[in-house]
């Protein structure tokens, strides 16, 4: 591999960004463990859904992003041209031999993409949060966090509302109970002995979230941009996350303590399972991830 003239190029599809994600820090992750050349993805496709839907993210996701690291342009044309296409699906590929120009394309599942290779990319979040900033545009980086907070993250736009508003364990792409994401902010902040502030980024409109606006020491996030919202929730102190590819990237990438509703994890982001916690209405905060939240809070 000393000629490197094995590339790799992550294959994006048309869905969310946090899907396309998972397919790009794998590809991101496997080239600097192979000394492999990567190609920067192709950002740019044509969605029309989220302009009939009217959802705040229009997912104009060629926007946000420059090459980064990565080789773009005529470079990334170039390498493509004339070499083995290799498509790799949910496995992590061996280290392939020199011996022919080749490009590794990597996908991702169409279902259950971070329960089939999410683990692969687990313990490297700080990594792939900097190699995320290096091509996410400047001005699309969230400022520093001067005060500290609890983010809260709450998922609705194609989410479906649960029957009779209880959440069962096996469901995905579900809404969850507002009151629960107010009830576990009460037991974190009593935990804490102390009212941390909270910022809320949603795709709700106001009037759906009234009810956790209300809320005394929350607010909510600035409208920005879907990156944005993503790198700026993971500055927080601790993540009460919805049950969305969102909020487990979010967390991920800031290697941001986690409380997902029970069943809502979709997997674990982190290496350490105490920093990563499922918990239903009521329920104490165990000490232990108490004690990662008063870290993250320097104190």
């Amino acid at each position: 591999m000393s000629e490197r003239r094995v590339h790799a190029i992550p294959v994006l599809g048309r869905y969310g960004l946090t899907h396309g994600l998972l397919a790009w820090a794998r590809c991101r992750l496997w080239c600097e463990q192979n000394d492999a050349v990567m190609l920067a993805p192709f950002w740019l496709k044509l969605r029309v859904g989220p302009y009939l839907r009217r959802e705040r993210d229009k997912r104009n996701y060629f926007l946000l992003f420059n090459r980064g690291t990565a080789i773009g342009g005529l470079r990334r044309l170039f390498a493509l041209a004339g070499a083995k296409k290799v498509d790799i699906g949910i496995e992590w590929p061996a280290k392939p031999a020199a011996a022919e120009k080749q490009v590794l394309r990597f996908h991702n599942a169409l279902k259950d993409n971070e329960k089939k290779s999410f683990a692969q990319v687990v313990g490297h979040g700080p990594f792939l949060r900097r190699e995320l900033l290096a091509m996410t545009r400047p001005r699309y980086h969230p400022a520093p966090s001067v005060t500290p907070f609890i983010a809260i993250h709450v998922r609705l736009g194609d989410f479906a509302k649960p029957a009779g508003n209880a959440v069962s364990e096996d469901s995905t792409n579900t809404r969850l109970p507002l009151d629960w994401y107010g009830d576990r902010l009460d037991a974190l902040r009593r935990a804490l002995g102390q009212d941390v502030p909270a910022i809320l980024f949603s795709d709700g409109a106001d009037e759906e979230l009234a009810a956790l606006l209300a809320r005394p020491g929350l607010k909510r996030a600035p409208r920005q941009q879907s990156v944005t919202d993503l790198l700026h929730l993971g500055q927080g102190a601790a993540l009460i996350a919805s049950g969305s590819g969102f909020s487990l990237w979010g967390a991920f990438l800031g290697s941001t303590p986690r409380i997902a509703h029970l069943g809502q994890s979709i997997v674990p982001i982190d290496a350490d399972p105490t920093r990563d916690i499922e918990s239903d209405f009521g329920a104490d905060i165990p000490a232990s991830f108490v004690a990662h939240v008063r870290e993250r809070l320097g104190h």
